[in-house]
């Protein structure tokens, strides 16, 4: 997954591309011309939406980088590659947008679907601006129940750094389980061989779990 932990959003978001291109072969083995569509999911705080094109400043701000236009070039890329998944699928990263300030503060979604199995991977990010306020386990739940409800999962899994405490807490908030360790995905440059594997199934998930403090 793409940690709540520090790290650049814009060196790892090419992993999550990675992921997210396996979906692509999926559904044209599985599902023919299998759209899938995004909705826009709620909680007390939060919004999660397709990103628009008015969200680049948001985007520039979720990193500090040493070059300004570096930083718009690579918010852009993010941008661009979005708006790609929405056109050709109907579905890719919802933005994190924070109700109280009207920012989006991260992004979140499903880099890796296998229908056949009906399993799903998760993955999320929220700027180091917001951390601390509980956001990451909100949008992860809605986004698990999403999972359940409107795609059919029947398991959805999520992946974090062995060091990244932060992240695992997260997972543990939202009712997913240890499952052990797993390979890194393609195209990984972190210097741990491998990652701790979270899981959780339909069955054990409970929507009115708290997961703010």
């Amino acid at each position: 997954m793409i940690p709540e932990g520090p790290t650049n959003f814009f060196s790892r978001w090419p992993v999550m591309k990675a992921l997210r291109n396996r979906i692509r072969r999926i559904i044209s083995v599985d599902s023919g011309k299998l759209k899938l569509k995004m909705q826009v999911l709620e909680t007390e705080r939060l919004m999660l939406r397709k990103l628009a094109q008015g969200d680049l400043e948001d985007i520039i701000a979720w990193e500090k980088l040493p070059s300004a236009q570096k930083a718009e070039i690579q918010a852009q890329e993010f941008l661009d590659y979005c708006f790609r998944e929405y056109l050709e699928w109907g579905f890719g990263p919802w933005g994190i947008q924070w109700k109280q300030t009207g920012a989006i503060v991260g992004n979140c979604g499903f880099p890796h679907i296998i229908f056949g199995e009906r399993c799903g991977e998760v993955n999320y990010y929220i700027a180091p601006s917001h951390r601390g306020l509980g956001l990451a386990p909100e949008a992860l739940k809605v986004l698990l129940q999403f999972g359940f409800r409107d795609i059919g999962l029947t398991r959805i899994q999520a992946r974090c750094e062995p060091d990244n405490l932060s992240s695992e807490r997260v997972m543990q908030k939202t009712g997913m389980k240890f499952e052990g360790f797993i390979e890194h995905t393609p195209n990984s440059k972190d210097p741990s061989p491998k990652q701790k594997l979270y899981a959780i199934r339909e069955e054990d998930f409970d929507p009115a779990l708290r997961t703010a403090n």
